[in-house]
């Protein structure tokens, strides 16, 4: 208690007023509650939470309002939290957050932290509505995965992202319409924090930043990842192929765990084989569509040659991609991007001999919430070679171009694979 007298002489009254006698202030947050649902035991809970949580997020370089925020304990039918944001007299914007319970003792620590998340991004983004206007998928991926750093449960992580690598096909642009009760892509938002954590694990902390100080030049107008992406100094086209490339088999920190819920359009154990996504999972803008090649598909001294051929009218970025092994553990060994032309391109793994696992994965740019068709083939090649000599020699002269048979039948080879 005397942690909460110290702050009560620290704090600066709100620019929103409470109505209520029921409340506690801290140093930059002030706690008020229903009495059917909270009690001054639980609101001092929430203001340690919340105080913990601004400090782990500035030390970590981001920044925050310096108005106090109201945290409010409310009876509802239905327990969760919600950070908006109101405007003072003076016109400057501040963050409010409510924590809604259906009883007492509700408040939990990851959603208090949470949604201090969001306080910060508002303080990028100028507002609640221009914050999800701009990018409502990324204020919740962002917030789930920040929180990491605030109440350092991973697992709670680990199981945000489960609605994302079920189904990655969804459009990565979600609209604010994911927030209506019902909706089947609202989890998938906050599974975005995948992404997040992922440009965290190679990039950087700073990298997270700089993108959404560049989500605060466009507020309330949507922001495509590609741009935020290159406005944090990276190239968009090596970052998403390489994200694609990891998905595969979850090849970052913690994807032993969540490899099982990577979920694979089609698994491929023999070959020649040829396939296209269902009409359900067709791939949006910038969901990823993935095809297994099984190892034993494979054979020694036989490529993997693929070709690919989507919407025409659509971006398309596909890659091949080996790794090391496949389920718990797996581990990116080779990624080799498609050259498409007008939806159509090959490309090979040389070598697939039966020891690694093969993987095509696709992704359509854009923001559409439409699903793109496409369709894919896959053969062996490289066979053994046709006329080669027995030990010995059989003396076989070359051709007037200077071509032994060997070699003009690998280049034809090599031609009908590119007209196919």
């Amino acid at each position: 208690m005397l942690l909460f007298l110290a702050l009560n002489a620290a704090a600066a009254p709100p620019c929103n007023p409470i109505n209520s006698d029921l409340f506690i202030r801290g140093e930059h947050f002030w706690v008020r509650w229903d009495a059917e649902v909270g009690d001054e035991e639980e609101a001092e809970q929430v203001l340690q939470w919340a105080e913990e949580a601004r400090e782990s997020y500035i030390d970590l370089g981001w920044p925050i309002t310096d108005q106090t925020i109201i945290i409010g304990i409310e009876q509802s039918p239905q327990a969760g939290g919600l950070c908006s944001t109101a405007e003072c007299p003076d016109g400057t914007v501040v963050p409010v957050i409510t924590l809604f319970a259906t009883g007492p003792s509700q408040s939990g620590e990851n959603t208090v932290k949470h949604e201090v998340v969001h306080a910060f991004e508002y303080y990028h983004m100028g507002s609640y509505i221009d914050a999800i206007t701009s990018w409502a998928w990324w204020v919740e991926g962002t917030a789930s995965w920040l929180v990491i750093h605030g109440d350092n449960d991973l697992g709670k992580w680990r199981s945000t992202i489960l609605d994302y690598v079920d189904e990655p096909w969804i459009g990565l642009h979600q609209t604010p319409l994911a927030y209506l009760p019902g909706s089947s892509t609202n989890g998938f938002m906050y599974g975005t924090a995948l992404i997040a954590k992922y440009i965290e694990d190679e990039y950087g902390m700073e990298t997270m930043q700089k993108m959404w100080e560049y989500g605060g030049t466009q507020t309330g107008t949507p922001v495509y990842l590609p741009d935020a992406i290159e406005a944090a100094d990276l190239e968009w086209e090596p970052f998403w192929q390489d994200f694609m490339a990891m998905m595969t088999v979850m090849d970052m920190e913690g994807g032993d765990e969540m490899y099982a819920n990577s979920f694979k359009e089609t698994k491929v154990g023999s070959l020649p084989a040829d396939g296209a996504p269902k009409v359900k999972r067709m791939p949006q803008g910038l969901g990823l569509s993935i095809v297994h090649f099984k190892s034993k598909s494979g054979q020694e001294a036989r490529s993997l040659d693929v070709s690919f051929e989507g919407d025409p009218e659509v971006e398309w970025m596909a890659v091949l991609v080996r790794t090391k092994n496949t389920g718990p553990g797996g581990k990116v060994k080779e990624v080799v991007p498609f050259e498409l032309k007008d939806g159509k391109g090959e490309a090979s793994l040389d070598a697939f001999d039966g020891t690694r696992e093969g993987y095509l994965v696709v992704s359509p740019m854009g923001m559409s919430l439409e699903g793109h068709d496409y369709s894919w083939s896959a053969s062996l090649g490289g066979g053994p070679k046709v006329g080669a000599e027995e030990e010995g020699g059989c003396g076989c002269s070359s051709t007037p171009l200077g071509v032994g048979w060997v070699g003009l039948l690998g280049l034809l080879s090599l031609v009908r694979r590119r007209q196919r």
